[in-house]
């Protein structure tokens, strides 16, 4: 038998075994994970808020368009002890959007009158807004906004003044015909004149609604009209009651102009924002004076100066103090007054008032409701008062001359009912009718008793019994009075004896009649003795 020799074989070392293949894919795929996310990870960045407003690191994300662009990794108080650093990191493909334009800003659940705000951060927590446009440099230190940015682009911006307390806020709607065309963005307080400065932005699509004919009121939260006999009720929808809004009104006849360069009003409502303007030009105040004595506690700031039925003025100021001289209040008024009421084509408004006011002028306080105490200053002609133009430099206003409050028409004669209704002792009358009335109950009820004793004695069988024995009595006295007639015949008719017996028996005989009468009427009647017949 033939035995082989065995074959040594070479064991020389070979990468590409199949052993092998399993792990270099594995550091293959893993190495391309790595360049991928480090070929996609962007700059570290820094934003400085107040505070966290609920961020968590290593959770919360930075959000550009509702796409996470970026995570945030460490949030640490700020060395100056203002506020706080959040540290993110920004995806490569966003890193051309932090720039000059790039704002942040924390979205976080918000829970207020106006509604539930942030509703998609409940489940997934805070987060962080972005806005930006591509811009030319970078940046990547940046200053958190405390609120939400709006582009000042994606709308009109108008600024409406007002000077009376009012119920706006930011985000405010702002209304045309019952449609949404904008939001109030800013409201702030002027410290110069002290009026509210109200920052209206109507959005892109409407901008074409306001002109510089354009007015803005507070919407009505209810309104009531009296149309065919029949009062009507609008109440304002839900959302209006809790938030408040604006509407406004613009006359499209006129030009558009965007209404560039002008400062609107607010007016309290539609009825003052449609109240009708005279004058053909331009808006022009001049400041006057007023001065009353009297009655002045229905004056009050804010309250119009009329002339002819229209308004062209209203009081900007009031001071009230005690006059030692004539003992009583004294009120001095500043009023506005826009003197482009009286301006004509040929002529200036404030020229004309002046002519009116020299020719003779008074300004009197008028109460306008007898229920209510509410006043307006009425400028009147009068040829005795004629207003010379200089200005008083401590006021800085014309001095009008004014007339001491006077009731006129039925004011008037409601103050003369009253002080007549005062004049009378109303209480002492009342209180003596009341006397009246107790002594008249006292009465009554005294007669009750009276009455029930009347009966109890009527219905008694000896009074019932009474008038038997009366009678009986009478008869046997007219027996007496004949048997008596008859001896008296025996002394003669002549005798002295016989005309005083007969005079005696005629009297008797007088009297059995009406006794006789008195108790026939007992008899029909028992209390006639006490009532009468």
């Amino acid at each position: 038998m033939e035995i082989k020799e065995p074959v040594v074989s070479d064991r020389t070392f070979k990468f590409f075994t199949s052993i092998w293949i399993v792990p270099f894919i594995a550091f293959a795929i893993g190495g391309w994970l790595i360049y991928e996310h480090f070929s996609k990870l962007g700059p570290e960045i820094t934003i400085k808020f107040e505070n966290s407003g609920g961020l968590v690191a290593g959770q919360s994300v930075i959000k550009f368009r509702d796409v996470p662009v970026g995570k945030i990794n460490k949030i640490e108080i700020n060395n100056n002890g203002k506020g706080v650093i959040v540290y993110a990191r920004i995806n490569k493909d966003a890193e051309p959007f932090l720039n000059e334009t790039t704002k942040f800003w924390i979205v976080k659940p918000e829970v207020d009158y106006s509604g539930v705000k942030g509703l998609d951060t409940l489940l997934n927590g805070s987060y962080i807004n972005m806005y930006a446009k591509k811009g030319k440099e970078s940046i990547y230190n940046f200053k958190g906004l405390n609120g939400q940015y709006v582009d000042i682009n994606s709308g009109h911006y108008y600024v409406i003044q007002c000077d009376f307390p009012v119920k706006v806020k930011k985000t405010t709607p702002v209304f045309y015909k019952g449609i949404q065309i904008g939001e109030i963005d800013k409201v702030t307080l002027n410290t110069i004149n002290k009026k509210l400065i109200i920052i209206a932005r109507i959005y892109k699509e409407y901008g074409n609604m306001v002109n510089s004919s354009t007015r803005f009121w507070v919407q009505s939260l209810l309104d009531l009209k009296l149309n065919d006999n029949k009062l009507e009720v609008n109440m304002a929808p839900l959302p209006i009651l809790l938030l408040g809004g604006i509407e406004l009104d613009t006359d499209f006849s006129k030009k558009y102009d965007n209404g560039y360069n002008k400062i609107f009003n607010l007016y309290k409502s539609r009825a003052d924002a449609k109240q009708r303007r005279v004058g053909t030009g331009k808006p022009h105040f001049e400041r006057f004076a007023f001065k009353f004595k009297g009655n002045v506690s229905s004056l009050e700031e804010g309250m119009p100066i009329k002339y002819k039925g229209f308004n062209i003025g209203k009081i900007d100021k009031l001071k009230i103090y005690y006059n030692t001289v004539f003992k009583g209040f004294e009120a001095e008024c500043l009023g506005l007054i826009d003197t482009s009421n009286f301006s004509t084509n040929g002529k200036d408004g404030f020229k004309n008032f002046k002519d009116l006011a020299s020719s003779g002028i008074i300004a009197k306080l008028t109460k306008t409701n007898p229920l209510f105490n509410k006043s307006v200053i009425i400028l009147e002609e009068n040829n005795k008062t004629k207003v010379t133009f200089i200005k008083d430099k401590k006021l800085n206003a014309f001095i009008v001359p004014t007339q001491e409050y006077k009731a006129s028409g039925i004011m008037a004669e409601l103050s003369k009912v009253m002080e007549k209704l005062n004049s009378l002792n109303l209480q002492s009358s009342i209180n003596n009718l009341n006397d009246v009335l107790k002594t008249s109950k006292n009465l009554i009820k005294t007669s009750k008793k009276v009455m029930e004793n009347i009966n109890k004695v009527i219905k008694t069988k000896e009074f019932r019994n009474l008038s038997k024995n009366l009678n009986g009595t009478l008869k046997n006295l007219n027996k007496t009075i004949i048997e008596t007639r008859k001896v008296l015949r025996g002394y003669g008719s002549n005798s002295l004896f016989a005309d005083k017996v007969e005079s005696t028996l005629k009297e008797l005989h007088d009297t059995s009649e009406q006794t006789n009468k008195l108790l026939h009427k007992l008899n029909k009647k028992p209390n006639a003795l006490i009532f009468g017949e």
